[in-house]
């Protein structure tokens, strides 16, 4: 069986550098990270969470990167497409790089509206979180249920309720993610809590709206690049390295 062809010149057939092919596909796979552990978080095993702030981190990192090196280095042309189609391409495209840089932000601000460690009003949230934890049942010597406070981890029926971590958020284990300080801040005095409460709320909704908008542009991005690629027979996959393509000037 003869292999297809495409024969749409030099130009219109070229790769992206292999810098921003190296950012393209790091960046998707960590978004899709973040969106299964995100999205699916509850069903989801406990463990697989633990990346998606250091994951989060690496996007909004590699995305900087990544829009520095568009403006500074043209990418190749589009291939041939209507127009209505080229304008739903810039449109996702546009989309999808607001959507690399806010939402890693937004989770960002998320951990950074908890009261400063160590302040007067940190301790008050903690006191008032204490004292909103429902009493769990104890299992006395003879078998028979009491009541009392959690136990603690470990011990007891169900191992009770492990006591709130605090400390530093660290990226992959390397270094300490220092905090939005505005953000933090509002929380120091107890008068504060309240206010940086409604604040993390709305920045909680934000986020879980903006993970599932991020999913829906993924969709209509790759399902395009499929259609380029499936439908109209064009090198859409080659240009992003994932088969043989000119490479188009650094």
């Amino acid at each position: 069986m003869a292999r297809a062809t495409w024969d749409l010149g030099p130009a219109k057939a070229a790769r992206y550098s292999d810098v921003a092919i190296t950012l393209h596909w790091l960046i998707a796979i960590a978004i899709l990270y973040n969106l299964a552990s995100g999205l699916l978080r509850p069903v989801m095993p406990r463990g697989f969470f633990i990346f998606h702030i250091s994951s989060g981190i690496t996007i909004l990192t590699l995305s900087i990167v990544r829009v520095l090196w568009r403006l500074t280095h043209r990418p190749p042309p589009l291939l041939p497409m209507a127009p209505w189609e080229r304008g739903l391409a810039h449109t996702v495209h546009a989309l999808l790089y607001a959507a690399m840089l806010l939402l890693p932000f937004s989770g960002w601000a998320m951990v950074s509206a908890s009261p400063p460690a160590g302040s007067p009003g940190a301790a008050y949230a903690d006191a008032e979180r204490a004292a909103h934890e429902p009493v769990q049942p104890q299992v006395a010597p003879s078998g028979r249920e009491t009541k009392g406070p959690p136990a603690p981890a470990g011990q007891g029926q169900g191992g009770g309720t492990p006591p709130r971590k605090h400390g530093p958020i660290m990226v992959w284990g390397l270094f300490k993610l220092p905090l939005i300080t505005p953000v933090n801040e509002i929380g120091r005095t107890p008068e504060g809590v309240p206010q940086q409460r409604a604040l993390h709320e709305r920045i909680e909704t934000f986020h879980l709206l903006g993970g599932w908008i991020l999913l829906v542009l993924l969709v209509i991005h790759i399902g395009g690049a499929l259609k380029h690629q499936l439908i109209d027979r064009q090198p859409e996959l080659a240009r992003m390295g994932l088969g043989r393509g000119r490479s188009w000037p650094r």
